[in-house]
């Protein structure tokens, strides 16, 4: 408990997701959390209008003067990366604290539902590519899994070995520990684990609850996260983490705004 957690990725600030999702959820299962901006967005883009800036070199400037500062964490998590620049700079400093033995985890932010989000393109994909080999733990969407695999991912509706076999193309590309959410497997709903040490992959069947909250994504990888570095094996803190998905959203599915995302200072004290 009380780990030094930084966070880098997108800031979404009238909505619970990305950064503003994954702090409350790490604070609440006791971890210190930090953040480390790549873009500021005003909200998510299932809404009309949007706006949002790149941090460009503050990313990199920010990392240089932790160096010199000797600030360190126990882990990093990496998200929504803006660029090639940002990513190199990103890549650099996580290969510097991975030899310190600091653990990497990472969200390959690029889409869902069979569609890459708006302005993801190749290079945004060979970015996370790159971060891949660096990860101790990854957490892709199915469409984002297949996507980096250089799969068709444009039907999600799977069999296990499909999912295997993205798997294994994931393993050869450098991840280790992968939770796959949101696959399809003969028509079931699963999330797809692998577990680097054990060498084992399973499926892990859920019941989807018919509605579409903002930042479940975001909370799905902050509760592995906070869970794992709390000692928790990872299979289990997978699992425990879908079971606590599905009770928030339960509760909030008939919201207003459910865009905004989940109300997590009032639903995680529910759990």
């Amino acid at each position: 408990m009380y780990n030094k957690i930084l966070l880098i990725g997108d800031m979404v600030s009238a909505c619970k997701v990305a950064l503003s999702a994954m702090v409350p959820v790490l604070a609440h299962k006791k971890h210190s959390v930090y953040t480390l901006p790549t873009a500021i967005v005003s909200n998510t883009f299932g809404y009309k209008k949007v706006a949002q800036v790149s941090t460009g070199d503050y990313v990199k400037n920010s990392m240089e003067a932790w160096k010199e500062l000797g600030f360190g964490y126990d882990a990093v998590f990496v998200g929504y990366v803006t660029d090639k620049d940002q990513a190199n700079a990103i890549i650099d400093y996580c290969k510097v604290l991975k030899e310190k033995g600091v653990k990497i985890f990472h969200d390959p932010i690029m889409g869902e539902k069979c569609h890459l989000y708006w302005g993801i393109g190749d290079e945004v994909a060979d970015i996370h590519k790159e971060i891949l080999p660096l990860t101790d733990y990854t957490f892709p969407s199915w469409t984002e899994a297949a996507y980096l695999s250089g799969r068709d991912f444009s039907n999600d509706n799977s069999t296990e070995e499909e999912i295997f076999a993205i798997i294994d193309d994931l393993v050869k590309m450098g991840a280790k520990n992968i939770a796959i959410s949101s696959c399809i497997a003969d028509g079931k709903d699963c999330i797809a684990i692998y577990d680097y040490n054990k060498k084992s992959k399973r499926l892990l069947p859920y019941e989807r609850i018919p509605v579409k909250i903002g930042g479940t994504g975001d909370v799905f990888s902050a509760m592995i996260m906070a869970d794992v570095m709390n000692g928790i094996d990872f299979a289990a803190a997978v699992q425990g983490t879908v079971s606590a998905i599905y009770t928030m959203v339960n509760l909030e599915k008939d919201k207003d705004e459910k865009l905004r995302g989940l109300d997590l200072e009032k639903v995680l004290t529910m759990i």
